[in-house]
């Protein structure tokens, strides 16, 4: 039995996601016992492929999911989270997360670009007034969208946690299980 046996965490997917951000968690986080769902904008089944070709297939499609029932949500990077801020049930289920605020909400390298764009209750991004850290390129849309963006491996402001890259993934995934595990 690991630490986190009987939480479920969802992790976001879409075309072009960094693959390493996806299958690092993924693996991290079933070792330790948790049931990790891939949940994409398209029907379940649907094969995924990343930036570098590796292929995943999706548990379920974002409206399909309770919300309500998930102890937490990953955000990857790559090109993917481009793609997922268009889809609003994506970013409805950010925005229950962030306004949670007790499970945890991580994103790293892009992945960050979808606290910009879901909004919480006063219609402000969600990462407003909030630490954060990305992949550089999209540090202006954080510091425009209200954030404190700090240049660390690993950044966590209450139940949001940010990265920057596939570098920083060992300490992200840590920060992911310390929270899951409380």
């Amino acid at each position: 039995m690991g630490k986190l046996s009987g939480k479920t965490i969802v992790m976001f997917v879409d075309f072009s996601f960094e693959d390493l951000e996806v299958m690092f968690p993924k693996l991290r986080l079933e070792e330790e016992g948790a049931k990790v769902l891939i949940v994409g904008a398209h029907n379940a089944g649907m094969k995924y492929t990343g930036k570098y070709g590796y292929p995943i297939k999706s548990d379920a499609k974002v409206g399909d999911v309770n919300f309500a029932e998930v102890d937490g949500l990953i955000i990857p990077g790559g090109f993917a989270p481009d793609y997922m801020r268009r889809d609003k049930t994506m970013l409805t289920a950010v925005a229950y997360f962030a306004r949670d605020g007790t499970k945890p909400l991580a994103a790293i390298c892009h992945g960050p670009w979808l606290l910009c764009s879901a909004r919480d209750d006063t219609k402000r991004p969600v990462v407003h007034r909030r630490e954060c850290t990305s992949f550089y390129a999209i540090k202006d849309d954080l510091i425009n969208a209200g954030a404190d963006w700090q240049d660390k491996p690993v950044v966590v402001d209450g139940n949001i946690i940010t990265s920057r890259t596939p570098d920083d993934l060992v300490p992200f995934c840590h920060a992911i299980i310390d929270q899951l595990a409380k």
